[in-house]
C-alpha cells in the first residue's frame, strides 16, 4: 500500500512479474563493479561500519525449522528497517549463491547491495540508482504495508 498519490499510481504501473529479473540485473552489475556484500557476518561487519552506503538487503526465506537462521535473518532485517535500507524476500537461497557467483556454498543467507562510491551524491537527496536498483525500491516501497511480505521468484 502507498501512501501518497504519485507512489499509487507508480504502484499500480509496476509488473510484478519482471522483480525476479531486475534482482538479477542489480547483481549482475553490482557484481561487477564489487558492490555485493554476501553472507551474514560480512553484511553485519559492513552494515555497522556503512550502513549509509547500503541500498537494499536481498534476504531468502528461511526454513521454518532452522529456528537460528531465522532469528539472524529477523534481526537483520529489524537493523534494515532501523536504518531504512530495503529489504526484499526471495524465494531461494540457492539462486541467490548462484546469482552472486558463490560456489560451494548450499545457499546465501543474505546478500547486500551498496550504493556506486565512484559517483557523487548528495545526501540531502536518495542515493543514485540504476533503472534495475529504482525497479525493487519502488517495489519495496508498493509492498511495504502488505503482510505477509511478498517473495520474488528468483528465474532460473
Amino acid at each position: 500500500m502507498c501512501i501518497s498519490k504519485f507512489h499509487n499510481s507508480k504502484c499500480k504501473m509496476l509488473n510484478r512479474s519482471n522483480m525476479g529479473r531486475a534482482i538479477r540485473g542489480v547483481l549482475t552489475q553490482a557484481k561487477v563493479e564489487n558492490r555485493l556484500i554476501s553472507g551474514l557476518l560480512p553484511a553485519i561487519t559492513y552494515l555497522q561500519k556503512a550502513s549509509d552506503d547500503t541500498l537494499m538487503c536481498l534476504l531468502p526465506e528461511t526454513r521454518k525449522d532452522d529456528a537460528t537462521a531465522h532469528m539472524q535473518t529477523v534481526l537483520l532485517q529489524a537493523f534494515c528497517y532501523e536504518n531504512f535500507i530495503p529489504v526484499i524476500k526471495v524465494d531461494s537461497s540457492e539462486k541467490l549463491a548462484e546469482m552472486c557467483g558463490i560456489s560451494g556454498q548450499k545457499g546465501c543467507p543474505c546478500v547486500l547491495i551498496t550504493r556506486d562510491l565512484t559517483i557523487p551524491w548528495d545526501t540531502n537527496y536518495d542515493p543514485p540508482l540504476t533503472n534495475d536498483e529504482q525497479i525493487l525500491a519502488d517495489f519495496y516501497e508498493c509492498t511495504l504495508e502488505e503482510y505477509p511480505t511478498p517473495v520474488v521468484q528468483m528465474p532460473i
